[in-house]
């Protein structure tokens, strides 16, 4: 950020706290914060004092400001904050995350430097057919990629995946959308279901989909907005549960590194299927079920949608999360390693905040040294947690 720009903005601020702000000002601070997410060397020449008293007075002001306005109605591609969120404005600025009831540990007041970085991931992935030929999504160009059993598959301008067509001849056929780490992906299944793929993740469904159901099977992540189709159930099937759905928006996280496989509902109801008991659970929006890795059904729970949304809308969203699980999401996406060395960080630190992915890697992990409770080092495509 100019010089200019970082004078323009420490007024803005000022004028915020000191009630002289303009409406549309106030809306801007209150609204757009993120649009900082760029700009955390705006307090590079304050102490960290300093830093912190500004985001606390920040904060404040924005949660009494916020106390009584209605929450918004739909999710929106930037994260709204609310009064139930208490996000800083500041937190875009680089003094956002913040360690949660601990003890706090000594490390050196400067970041760590950064010698290495890593690009964010993008729109990566690779289609197999059914008859196995694989075709790098990545690169490929706009139009047809190809006819199977009489459905047309292809490439839109956005860069989707979609299949037209009806006429299978009678024979079952299989594709698979796959993304590698670094990678996401968007494609509209036969029926008109929008699906998000995240990064690390397996999508593998008919091109027909029968008259019956619509049944497809997921390995990592993903969030649907099913289409509806009168009497035709939509499921979608991982390696311990199976979801059940006529029309709705929702998002499953099954990756096999995580401990619980977890459904969240956005809108509509959905049925949650255990794979070994049978036992069922189902859910409103709002909720989240939680399953875990022996398939033993372990209870539904409240939560916040925009944290399960956040990966779809661009971000990371961390609440209360230990270093090791957010660490996880950093792998998938930036196609890393991580290294400890000191294995008592990955359950002993807490985090909270919101960032954007599409951020280079250092910019996630100096925001998370903010803290003065651990440091990284880049080697190549590896992480190194430093005590």
């Amino acid at each position: 950020m100019s010089t200019a720009n970082k004078k323009q903005f420490s007024k803005l601020v000022d004028a915020y706290l000191k009630d002289t702000a303009s409406s549309k000002e106030r809306s801007f601070i209150e609204q757009y914060y993120d649009l900082f997410s760029d700009g955390e060397d705006v307090f590079e020449t304050m102490d960290r004092t300093e830093v912190r008293a500004v985001g606390d007075r920040l904060k404040a002001r924005i949660d009494a400001t916020l106390q009584n306005k209605e929450k918004p109605r739909r999710i929106l591609p930037w994260r709204y904050i609310s009064v139930a969120a208490t996000i800083l404005l500041a937190a875009a600025m680089g003094i956002y995350f913040y360690r949660l009831s601990q003890p706090r540990l000594k490390a050196s007041i400067h970041q760590t430097k950064m010698l290495a970085d890593i690009s964010p991931g993008g729109n990566k992935a690779i289609l197999t057919l059914s008859n196995g030929r694989k075709i790098s999504l990545t690169d490929l160009k706009l139009g047809k990629i190809g006819n199977e059993k009489g459905v047309v598959i292809e490439k839109t301008k956005d860069g989707q995946l979609v299949y037209q067509g009806t006429n299978s001849n009678g024979m079952i056929a299989y594709n698979s959308v796959e993304t590698p780490k670094g990678g996401q992906y968007q494609l509209s299944l036969p029926d008109g279901t929008q699906v998000w793929l995240n990064a690390a993740s397996t999508l593998k469904y008919p091109i027909i989909f029968s008259e019956k159901e619509r049944v497809v099977q997921l390995t990592g992540e993903a969030y649907f907005e099913v289409a509806k189709s009168k009497g035709k159930r939509f499921v979608v099937s991982t390696v311990n549960q199976s979801v059940e759905v006529l029309g709705t928006h929702f998002n499953v996280n099954s990756y096999s590194d995580e401990i619980y496989t977890r459904t969240t509902l956005m809108e509509g109801s959905v049925q949650v299927k255990n794979s070994e008991s049978g036992q069922t659970a189902v859910i409103r929006p709002g909720q989240q079920t939680l399953v875990s890795t022996d398939r033993s059904v372990v209870g539904i729970k409240d939560v916040d949608v925009d944290e399960a949304m956040a990966w779809r809308n661009g971000y990371f969203m961390f609440d209360e999360e230990p270093l090791e699980s957010i660490l996880r999401k950093v792998s998938r996406w930036y196609d890393v390693d991580i290294q400890y060395q000191n294995s008592d960080l990955k359950k002993k630190l807490l985090f909270s905040g919101t960032l954007s992915r599409y951020s280079n890697v250092s910019k996630v992990l100096k925001k998370l040294e903010l803290t003065d409770a651990v440091r990284f080092k880049i080697a190549g495509r590896i992480i190194i947690v430093l005590p």
